[in-house]
């Protein structure tokens, strides 16, 4: 028995391109391949999803994920090693979260081969299994169930090769068009300065709600705010905190139209109806889409941005009524339209949700002041920040899932 074992990382786009001939040179190697017979023949491998979602957007991370995990499948039945898959992945949409039963489902039959794991951060393991008569129990049902159903009755591919092909091709095309579409917004110039003003991001770093800094470094040369050294849980949380969450939706409209510019519009439909991983994905958007709103969002670049760089909301809400558009055509209904407890909940949390943010805007106005003047560490400067942590834990609890 090997009490060691290597647990391989792939979490960017290159990594998780070369996965397939990375695991074949790893167990052609007679020394590790023995170690891993001692370990009763398993290896496990790791996949992550935040900084590939940070990076490249949510439909190019998911198709990217989804097809390595194909080529996991196809090493595990060349070299006879069951290969069991690590997913990294928080509760947000914009870093991999979703629901549990579905997820696993939409993984490609035959990964998944009577157990998995997945990581959870300790926010989502108190909201999923903090009450261990109800809720817990309900979660590791569903997550139970789809375990069995995906060893038991999905082993096999459940439509015919040519299906499969011809989707793959719909989904490469998604997601360039989704990517060129991200990668144009993120590349901004403006963005960085746009994102720091826009949302609370900046003041993260001085809040004890992490278990790391907000940034790897100071900021960019110029010691102005710069992206490449944010970590993807403030670049997440700072768009869910101003209802854009951007990680969690935006290009996927271009995607979806790219596609049905080019005659792809049945093959959408189709893909829809009958395959699970993009019926799951859909489904995840559109959540998202649902807890974005965009008329909360301006209140906040009004108040704070610089006109200068008012245009980029423009930019998010185009594509943001793109997106709608596209996921009602494809799905034949408005947003959750097919779950109505779930939009009357949402419902009920913007009462509250509302106040909230109005609140944070204006103390996010008066402490960004404060600090431009010079202001002295006081008590009244101290309670105004306290007052705004305040506002960020409520709107994190209202949202849910935000980091």
């Amino acid at each position: 028995m090997s009490r060691l074992g290597f647990v391989p990382l792939f979490e960017t786009i290159d990594d998780l391109r070369s996965i397939g001939d990375t695991m074949r040179r790893l167990l052609g190697i007679s020394a590790y391949r023995r170690m891993v017979e001692l370990r009763g023949g398993l290896q496990e491998v790791m996949v992550g999803y935040s900084g590939l979602e940070q990076g490249r957007g949510i439909a190019t991370s998911r198709w990217e994920i989804h097809k390595a995990l194909r080529e996991i499948r196809t090493v595990s039945a060349e070299t006879g090693v069951r290969i069991q898959v690590f997913h990294s992945r928080s509760g947000t949409v914009g870093r991999g979260g979703g629901p549990t039963h579905e997820s696993i489902l939409s993984q490609p039959s035959g990964v998944i081969d009577g157990e998995g794991e997945d990581h959870r951060a300790g926010r989502m393991i108190a909201d999923k299994y903090g009450r261990p008569d109800d809720i817990a129990h309900r979660n590791l049902d569903l997550a139970l169930s789809a375990v069995l159903e995906a060893t038991v009755a999905r082993r096999a591919p459940r439509h015919d090769p040519s299906h499969i092909a011809r989707w793959s091709e719909v989904m490469e095309q998604l997601s360039d068009a989704s990517y060129r579409t991200y990668r144009s917004f993120v590349e901004e110039p403006a963005l960085p300065i746009y994102f720091a003003t826009s949302t609370p991001v900046e003041e993260l770093g001085g809040m004890n709600i992490g278990s790391r800094p907000a940034r790897r470094s100071a900021g960019s040369s110029d010691g102005g705010p710069s992206l490449a050294d944010l970590r993807a849980i403030p670049w997440v949380f700072g768009w869910t905190q101003s209802r854009q969450i951007i990680p969690g939706w935006f290009g996927v409209g271009s995607g979806l139209r790219a596609v049905r510019e080019e005659g792809g519009g049945d093959a959408l439909a189709e893909m829809f109806a009958e395959w699970t991983f993009f019926q799951t994905f859909l489904a995840n958007v559109e959540m998202t889409m649902a807890k974005t709103d965009l008329g909360i969002a301006r209140r906040y670049v009004d108040a704070l941005v610089d006109p200068a760089h008012h245009h980029l909301f423009e930019v998010v809400a185009a594509e943001h009524a793109l997106t709608v558009d596209e996921l009602t055509l494809v799905t034949g209904r408005e947003l959750l339209g097919d779950l109505p407890i779930l939009r009357r909940t949402l419902g009920v949390r913007a009462v509250y949700l509302d106040p909230l943010h109005v609140l944070q805007i204006d103390l996010l106005a008066r402490s960004r002041a404060m600090e431009a003047t010079g202001a002295a560490d006081d008590d009244d400067t101290r309670r105004l920040r306290r007052a705004l942590l305040l506002t960020v834990n409520g709107v994190a609890a209202g949202m849910r899932n935000t980091g």
